[in-house]
C-alpha cells in the first residue's frame, strides 16, 4: 500500500453530494501536483462512472479512471461527515471515497488493476473497513490501511 500518501488524504470533509466529493478530492490532487486540470480529469472520471457503479458497499466508493491530466499515479482518499447518495452495491450511500488518479497508456492500466486490487483487498476485510470508518485524523486513517 505504498501508493498511500497522507497528503492526498483527509477527514471531516463537508460534502454532501457525489460531485461535491469528487470535486474536493479532485481539487486535493491538483494542489498537491497529481493532476494538471481538474475539470480533464473529472470528465474522465464520470465517463468511468457512466459504465458502472463504483460504489462497492460498506459506506465505500472507490471512483477510477485514467486520464491525460494525470502526472502521477495516487489514491486520493476523502472520510466524509455525511453519508453520501452514490450507487453502490449493498444500495446505501457513501462516507469513504477512494478517488484514484491514474495515467492514460503508457502501459499504466495494469498499475490501474493493481492499485485496485491492493485496496480491494484492504477493503475485504471488515476489521480494516471499520477503523476506516472510525478514523478521525489522516494519521488514523493510513494506520487503518496498514
Amino acid at each position: 500500500m505504498d501508493i498511500l500518501n497522507e497528503e492526498i488524504m483527509a477527514v471531516n470533509l463537508p460534502g454532501r453530494t457525489k460531485e461535491e466529493a469528487i470535486d474536493t478530492l479532485a481539487n486535493l490532487l491538483k494542489e498537491k501536483s497529481y493532476i494538471k486540470d481538474v475539470e480533464l480529469f473529472k470528465k474522465d472520471i464520470y465517463h468511468r462512472e457512466s459504465l458502472g457503479q463504483t460504489g462497492i458497499g460498506n459506506y465505500i466508493a472507490i471512483p477510477h479512471g485514467q486520464s491525460e491530466s494525470v502526472l502521477k499515479n495516487g489514491i486520493a482518499i476523502g472520510k466524509f461527515n455525511n453519508e453520501i447518495p452514490w450507487e453502490t452495491l449493498d444500495d446505501k450511500g457513501v462516507k469513504i471515497v477512494c478517488l484514484f488518479c491514474v495515467q492514460a497508456g503508457n502501459g499504466e492500466g495494469n498499475e490501474h488493476l493493481k492499485m485496485l486490487a491492493a485496496l480491494a483487498g484492504k477493503l475485504g476485510n471488515e476489521e480494516v473497513v471499520n477503523n476506516i470508518l472510525k478514523s478521525r485524523t489522516t494519521e488514523e486513517l493510513i494506520q487503518a490501511f496498514s
